[in-house]
């Protein structure tokens, strides 16, 4: 009868590192994930509020106000954000 073959340990432990490395990319995602989504919701809002003042409403200050509003939401993400990608992680960490 064929006994099973055991694994090495330095298998096992790179098999822990690999999977230590996915959950260190997948909890990027989400947090990336729910800085896209906050990034929306600041361009949404952004949205109702009328033009005027100083700039305007010239191309350079969209553009301005688009590159400030994806930077605060990666910071508000990385802050702990609005729990989506808590929620996110949670779920697909299991598969």
């Amino acid at each position: 009868m064929l006994k099973p073959i055991a694994a090495h340990p330095a298998t096992a432990a790179l098999q822990k590192d690999v999977s230590k490395a996915g959950v260190q990319k997948l909890q990027k995602a989400c947090t990336e994930f729910e800085s896209i989504l906050i990034t929306y919701m600041l361009k949404s809002m952004r949205s109702t509020v009328e033009k005027d003042g100083l700039f305007g409403n010239s191309t350079e200050s969209q553009i301005m106000d688009a590159m400030f509003d994806e930077n605060l939401a990666l910071g508000i993400a990385k802050g702990g954000g609005i729990g989506l990608a808590k929620i996110l992680f949670a779920d697909l960490k299991d598969r």
